[in-house]
């Protein structure tokens, strides 16, 4: 099997997550190379986020971000905003080796511990999660207002 590795995001991932965005969800494609390649630049520069990409024979094949949040009835934790896996590297490992370094970095950095959404129709990720000591809290209706 080829040598996989775990890093920070680097603007120059740009293409390789533009690419992984459209495997999860084709409608992503709108949301230009170019423009996540910004958001990159704005995530590693301006925010606390983190984000973790596992890359094989020079190509990222996944990655997860993680945002810090506060709460007025919580100890801090840490958002999963993005957790995304090309198509034919699931259920390979890769998955585990981003969360496992999400969690660390979590840890590491005085989180109490980690949030994820995911939708209901995604049964094979529910098990994985609940397997890694994720527990179900609710389910929720997500809303979106956006500005014109």
């Amino acid at each position: 099997m080829a040598e996989r590795r775990v890093r920070e995001i680097k603007v120059t991932d740009g293409q390789d997550i533009y690419l992984l965005n459209i495997d999860f969800n084709p409608n992503l494609a709108g949301f230009s190379e170019e423009k996540v390649k910004e958001k990159i630049e704005i995530i590693t520069k301006k925010t606390k986020d983190i984000v973790f990409v596992c890359e094989q024979d020079n190509e990222v094949i996944g990655y997860i971000h993680g945002s810090p949040y506060e709460l007025l009835f919580s100890d801090p934790l840490v958002n999963v905003l993005g957790f995304v896996v090309k198509e034919k590297y699931r259920n390979q490992g890769v998955g585990t080796l981003l969360m496992d370094c999400l969690e660390q970095w979590g840890k590491n950095n005085g989180f109490s511990g980690i949030k994820l959404l995911s939708h209901p129709s995604r049964v094979n990720a529910h098990r994985i999660y609940e397997r890694r000591g994720y527990k179900f809290t609710k389910d929720q209706k997500n809303f979106i207002k956006t500005f014109d």
